[in-house]
């Protein structure tokens, strides 16, 4: 008969298989917490005032200046938004023309408001490598009692670009837009714009306007999903293979 095994040899190897196991527990926990933070970072972050994930957002766009000689069109597309879908801006003209000003505004009487006045206008903007050949910016105003613009370069195209335009608290504006200032033939697509702000005088943000499609939230992280399954498979695996063996370890012994 086997030599029998001592306490302190069972304590040891338990103490392993206790070991693998919480391991094991811990790696699920970091993962599920990772998973859920992923999530609740989505679900926490502000809805900006228009997400343009639906068409309900282009109600709110009104058409103005050479929008209608470079005939600009507008629609929501999923492809190269920031999330969800975004809004695309698209012309199609020939030759040339003489007003540079042209694209849509927003109007504060659509928000239930009298006046932007002291309000900030935030705006991401993602030009095409076309539109990037034929201008230089892209410009977003405050418009009203006074014309108070900002610039926002698009000379590298294909990226997210962040610009914002105020408008003092002692005027009363009452339109944020975009002006595209492409007056020489163009055909395509120019620019895409997501998730638009609108701050009041005090710093609040307008709240989202209704446009926000639920269907389209981000999924948690796909690869951390699978790593951390993987790792507690593994893991899992180990501490049976343990068990396996202390329980060979033990039937030998009293063979």
């Amino acid at each position: 008969m086997g030599k029998e095994m001592s306490p302190h040899g069972v304590i040891s190897v338990m103490k392993k298989l206790l070991s693998l196991l919480l391991a094991a527990a811990s790696v699920l926990t970091m993962s599920t917490a990772v998973l859920a933070d992923d999530t609740s970072s989505n679900d926490a972050a502000e809805k900006p005032t228009f997400s343009f994930d639906t068409k309900d957002s282009l109600s709110y766009l009104h058409k103005f200046g050479n929008a209608e000689d470079t005939n600009l069109s507008i629609d929501v597309t999923e492809s190269g938004s920031i999330e969800g879908r975004a809004l695309k801006f698209s012309e199609d003209f020939k030759g040339s023309i003489s007003n540079q000003y042209g694209g849509v505004y927003i109007d504060a009487s659509d928000l239930g408001l009298d006046t932007f006045a002291g309000f900030t206008f935030e705006v991401n903007i993602k030009a095409t490598k076309a539109a990037s050949k034929a201008a230089s910016q892209i410009v977003i105003f405050g418009d009203g009692q006074q014309w108070i613009s900002s610039n926002v370069d698009i000379t590298t195209p294909d990226k997210w670009v962040k610009g914002s335009v105020s408008v003092p608290a002692n005027v009363s504006d009452t339109k944020f837009g975009i002006s595209i200032p492409i007056t020489q033939e163009f055909s395509g697509d120019v620019i895409l714009v997501d998730n638009v702000k609108i701050y009041d005088n005090y710093g609040k943000q307008i709240a989202n306007v209704g446009d926000i499609d639920t269907t389209l939230a981000k999924k948690p992280n796909l690869f951390l999903r699978i790593l951390g399954i993987i790792g507690f498979i593994v893991l899992i695996l180990g501490v049976l293979g343990g068990g396996a063996f202390f329980i060979m370890k033990v039937l030998r012994r009293y063979r």
